[in-house]
């Protein structure tokens, strides 16, 4: 009898598909599903903060809230990395004069 009652409210051939396939954002630049399914062990804790996060109207699902988390502290490491390098740099008197003499030079032209 549900059914039956669903079936006369939300008639699905009258349903428009906007998109076939896989969703752009998931693909790689040769069209190829870019996301890779695994098995990994997390707190509980984690996965439940997530998963309460995800429950909010609009949230994105938990396991793309935890790959934009870690995408983000990649960033922010290698971003780290960079700045760790520029440091190095400042210290290094032959950087310091290479880079020096350069800039005499382009002054120059």
């Amino acid at each position: 009898m549900i059914l039956k009652i669903m079936r006369e409210e939300y008639d699905l051939k009258k349903l428009k598909v906007k998109r076939r396939g896989m969703l752009p954002e998931l693909k790689d630049e040769k069209g190829k599903q870019a996301k890779v399914r695994i098995t990994i062990s997390l707190d509980r804790d984690i996965v439940d903060y997530f998963k309460q996060s995800a429950d909010g109207v609009g949230s994105l699902p938990y396991q793309t809230q935890i790959n934009q988390v870690l995408r983000r502290a990649i960033e922010k490491n290698q971003q780290d990395d960079i700045e760790t390098v520029k440091l190095e740099l400042l210290k290094d008197p032959d950087f310091i004069r290479s880079l020096a003499s350069q800039i005499s030079t382009a002054r120059r032209q």
